[in-house]
């Protein structure tokens, strides 16, 4: 068995002025959940378009389950299913045309499975794609590619459109295929539901990587410190190389802190703090910092 999933190496993708894809080089281990995030227009959707053979890239290699990505042949397309926030079906089929069409198209077709599936979602067979919302159909798009048994799920955007209950029900799913050995990447948004199910993460900006790293070793990047001081936070841990950013709440302040957090610890005990304590900040505040540790912010916008 291939140990990685997917492999690139120097992936770019150029459209006329644009850059989309820029030296991509990741290698998605088999069997694992792979997350990509970025900020809009970073290129994640580029990238998971050539894994796919959707479009060529300008330079650079692509291997995916041990193929060329860009085969002509594209047997290896078989082994993966796939589900986007934006739609592919034919939208004059029911979903019942819909699911007959991936039976004669995937010879990996679990027709058991696709039954209990579409009945475990209560998918409306008879109703006609175009009268769906788009709910029901991202529910229909991941019957579909569950039913053919993939050995890579590759996931773009995947929870969009989807109430509360049936993304709990669709995040358990994507679980217990990664547990069955699938390998699963997924670009998304919700960056809450990836830090709980992704065993690594990729962060996109400017088509670019700027952060590839187990997700425990990502969140290690950053550190939440919250410290109370008898009369507020002396400037000299203020202004310590590494304070990222202070936040205060009424006596607390929590200094978000990228290198050396231990460092920054032992200043706060010298100045004998009230209350000290060291804490993970989450996906979300990790993306910020990131971010902006890329140059990318925006001016807080102020109704006026």
């Amino acid at each position: 068995m291939n140990h990685w999933a997917v492999e690139t190496t120097s992936l770019c993708k150029q459209f006329r002025s644009l850059q989309a894809v820029h030296n991509v080089s990741l290698k998605v281990p088999t069997g694992s959940v792979y997350g990509i995030v970025g900020t809009n227009g970073a290129g994640k959707s580029t990238f998971l378009n050539m894994l796919l053979g959707f479009i060529r890239p300008s330079a650079g290699q692509a291997f995916v389950l041990g193929a060329d990505a860009g085969s002509p042949a594209g047997e290896h397309r078989q082994r993966i299913g796939y589900v986007t926030d934006q739609d592919y079906f034919f939208s004059a089929f029911s979903a019942a045309e819909m699911l007959e069409y991936g039976h004669r198209t995937y010879g990996r077709w679990d027709e058991t499975r696709c039954r209990h599936l579409a009945q475990a979602f209560g998918l409306p067979l008879r109703q006609n794609i175009r009268s769906m919302s788009k709910g029901v159909r991202v529910q229909l798009a991941f019957v579909m590619a569950l039913s053919i048994r993939p050995e890579l799920l590759i996931l773009d955007e995947p929870m969009s459109g989807l109430d509360a209950v049936v993304k709990r029900e669709i995040l358990q799913l994507i679980m217990q295929e990664a547990a069955g050995g699938a390998t699963v990447l997924m670009a998304t948004h919700h960056l809450g539901e990836l830090e709980r199910i992704a065993d690594r993460v990729a962060f996109f900006h400017q088509g670019r990587v700027v952060l590839e790293a187990s997700t425990e070793e990502a969140k290690r990047d950053v550190r939440r410190i919250q410290v109370v001081f008898a009369n507020g936070l002396p400037e000299e841990i203020r202004m310590t190389p590494g304070v990222l950013r202070v936040e205060e709440s009424g006596r607390m302040h929590s200094l978000i802190v990228d290198r050396e957090p231990d460092r920054v610890l032992a200043l706060c005990r010298r100045h004998q703090p009230e209350y000290l304590e060291e804490l993970d900040v989450d996906f979300e505040e990790l993306f910020v910092h990131v971010m902006h540790r890329e140059g990318y912010a925006h001016e807080q916008a102020v109704l006026s």
